[in-house]
């Protein structure tokens, strides 16, 4: 009898737990589909370094999978909240007729259930076929090729979608058995005539508040722009404080101050049925401020997600060729006293324990980079380049002041002439008294371009010195960033009369042939003679701190990117369909409890047409509200986050936030067009 009765209410209310149903069918399809990437490796052909990547990605995101079900898990009880709810009048009835408070739990867990195993099922279905495509968007991320295609089948995220949904499915029949015992048959009954009260009765004290939110958000805005997010101070943390602190005033007092504000334009406030529709808005934010406060910062934090995950991956993707300029790179190491070794003594100590790099090499290249023993001379930090071009920096001003202490490297001219002519080009020529720069990290490199155009002199070792007409912005390391935040290009006899310190060297390789396994057998030989270990199996000091194949730093970025992206992509879908199945919720709850104030209307004279614009209106307004606010800090916070993302290179803000803000609006549009049709067909079914 219950399983029949149970089923019948789920057929009857279909309409009721469409959104419900495919909210909680889209998040199953969406932890099953990232949770089988590590199955996709059985059809790309990636070697053992993407391999290993893979294994990397599938590991950060079943640990993000469990805050993940959390959210879902927390979704999936308001939901429920809310079909409860529109339940409670034929629960009453129930109760009404003599059934127990325990029949009428077994009713509504059965109802559960099915709901709970169509969902699962449709997810799963879902995820299983979307994972095949899924592994086409993965070939391309890593750039490999796909072998031929064969059905993939991930065991592990099958079954672990089915146990986390299966908890969460249990916790919320729980969840029904406890809430239906403490109900009292009356307040079943008249559940949805209870009147929502004002919070803050004095309009203008709402107008004030107002006000006193937007001054907190100014504050937070201006705080974290001018100190950044380069360090979590007291600062960063203020400003975190206030955000939120501003966020939840502004929902707080906006309902009194929306209202006053339209109460003022007579003409329009009594126009149709606007008195109606900001009437119904205004009780509805008033009531669930803090439920809208929330919404606003997960969408705030889905947009954030989307707009630095895709701007961070494809800044990464975009240098990889400027970042590698070289087949094979040597990070040289100090000798036992702390010297660093020239270029010829770490290939004599490589051939000494049997790697001959020359037997694939061209001619080397050597660069050492040296700094002054003390920062006493001003002229050999970076103040001269970035004092009073604070402006020029996308570093908050806080953090160019902290830069200009730091000493400026130095390259001797014949080095880096060296590297150009490995390279295939003209080396540069300088006088006496020039020096040139070099610079290529996106933050500062406006200000240094300045400096060049402004023939910036300094005085190096009593010498006084002009830069050379053009700036140079060459990667003369392999590495994963551009990372050259200033260097000093001088004259060779210049440097040999400086009291200056080698720091860094480089060494850099071009393979003989084009042959592309040179780097792979070169790898394989240093990892025999030296593996993990800082000393060879003859006792000698490894000779140097690590290594950077153009291949490794293709692989390494293409691997982060995908890692980034793919996070970023889980986390911000979860984020926006959970607000926007939320407000969608809200929204339909609060159009059944206010059908008969339509049918009131309808009987009033009021045309269909006008009713239905009136609920589309009411609609657009709820849903616009806190993705408003959200896109103001999402604007704010993009701006701050790309600063940091340009130390990996240029990153297009515009473009990132456009395709970011995109995506979102057609998902938040879709639930907002959702409830919109179910709100209207709620309203025909039950005229």
């Amino acid at each position: 009898m219950y399983f029949k009765i149970a089923l019948h209410n789920v057929k009857k209310s279909i309409k009721d737990y469409t959104i419900y149903f495919l909210t909680l069918a889209f998040g199953i399809c969406l932890f099953y589909l990232f949770n089988s990437i590590h199955s996709q490796q059985a059809i790309l052909e990636i070697n053992e370094s993407q391999r290993s990547m893979l294994a990397l990605i599938q590991t950060m995101i079943s640990g993000i999978s469990i805050f993940v079900a959390v959210i879902l898990g927390l979704l999936i009880i308001y939901a429920n909240q809310y079909l409860m709810k529109r339940r409670h009048k034929e629960m009453g009835i129930y109760l009404l007729l003599g059934m127990e408070k325990g029949q009428v739990s077994r009713i509504l867990i059965l109802e559960t259930l099915f709901i709970g195993i169509f969902a699962l099922a449709a997810g799963l279905a879902a995820g299983i076929f979307l994972s095949q495509g899924f592994s086409i968007l993965t070939a391309k991320m890593f750039a490999v090729k796909m072998k031929e295609f064969q059905f993939i089948f991930s065991r592990e995220a099958f079954l672990q979608t089915i146990l986390y949904f299966v908890l969460i499915f249990l916790i919320v029949m729980l969840f029904n058995g406890v809430s239906i015992s403490r109900y009292k048959i009356i307040d079943l009954l008249h559940s949805g005539k209870k009147n929502q009260k004002m919070r803050i009765k004095n309009l203008w004290i709402s107008v004030v508040l107002f006000i006193i939110s937007i001054v907190c958000l100014g504050a937070a805005y201006y705080n974290i722009w001018e100190n950044g997010m380069m360090q979590v101070d007291w600062q960063f943390k203020l400003s975190i404080v206030l955000g939120i602190a501003g966020t939840f005033l502004f929902f707080f007092s906006l309902s009194g101050c929306f209202l006053n504000l339209v109460k003022g334009r007579k003409g329009f406030y009594y126009r149709g049925l606007n008195l109606f529709i900001f009437r119904q808005l205004n009780s509805k934010i008033t009531t669930t401020f803090i439920s809208m406060s929330m919404l606003c910062l997960m969408l705030f934090l889905a947009i954030c997600a989307f707009a630095t995950g895709t701007g961070m991956a494809e800044t990464l993707n975009s240098n990889l060729e400027a970042v590698s300029p070289f087949d094979y790179s040597l990070y040289v190491n100090s000798d036992e006293d702390g010297n660093l070794k020239s270029g010829d003594e770490v290939l004599n100590d490589l051939k000494r324990d049997g790697i001959e790099i020359e037997k694939y090499a061209e001619p080397v290249n050597t660069i050492t980079l040296y700094y002054q023993k003390d920062g006493t001379d001003r002229n050999l930090t970076m103040e001269p380049f970035l004092k009073g071009r604070e402006s020029l920096s996308s570093y908050p001003k806080k953090q160019v002041e902290e830069l200009m202490d730091e000493n400026i490297s130095l390259i001797r001219l014949s080095d880096y002439n060296n590297f150009l002519k490995i390279k295939g080009r003209d080396p540069i020529t300088l006088k006496k008294n020039q020096y040139a720069v070099s610079c290529n990290f996106e933050n500062v490199k406006d200000a240094f371009q300045d400096a060049v155009d402004d023939g910036q002199g300094l005085t190096i070792n009593g010498q006084k010195m002009k830069p050379l007409g053009r700036m140079l912005t060459d990667v003369y390391v392999n590495t994963s960033i551009q990372m050259d935040a200033g260097t000093l290009i001088l004259p060779d006899d210049v440097m040999d009369k400086m009291q200056i310190k080698p720091v860094f060297g480089y060494i850099n390789i071009l393979w003989k042939s084009s042959y592309s396994g040179h780097s792979e057998v070169l790898s394989h030989e240093i990892e025999d003679v030296y593996g993990d270990d800082q000393i060879s199996p003859s006792g000698n000091q490894r000779p140097f701190q690590s290594s950077f194949s153009r291949e490794e730093v293709y692989e390494q970025g293409a691997g982060l990117s995908t890692i980034i992206i793919y996070i970023a992509i889980y986390i911000g879908i979860v984020f926006l369909i959970t607000s926007a199945a939320v407000l969608a919720l809200q929204q339909l709850s609060e159009n059944a409890d206010n059908l008969p104030k339509y049918r009131l209307l309808a009987r009033l004279g009021t045309e269909d047409q006008m009713i239905r614009s009136a609920i589309k209106a009411q609609i657009i307004t709820y849903f616009l509200i806190p993705m408003s606010l959200a896109l103001v800090h999402s604007y704010v916070a993009i701006r701050i986050v790309s600063i940091v993302i340009s130390q990996l290179g240029h990153m297009d803000v515009a473009g990132a936030v456009f395709k970011s803000v995109a995506a979102v609006l057609c998902i938040y549009g879709g639930y907002m067009a959702a409830t919109y049709f179910g709100s209207k067909n709620m309203l025909r079914d039950r005229s």
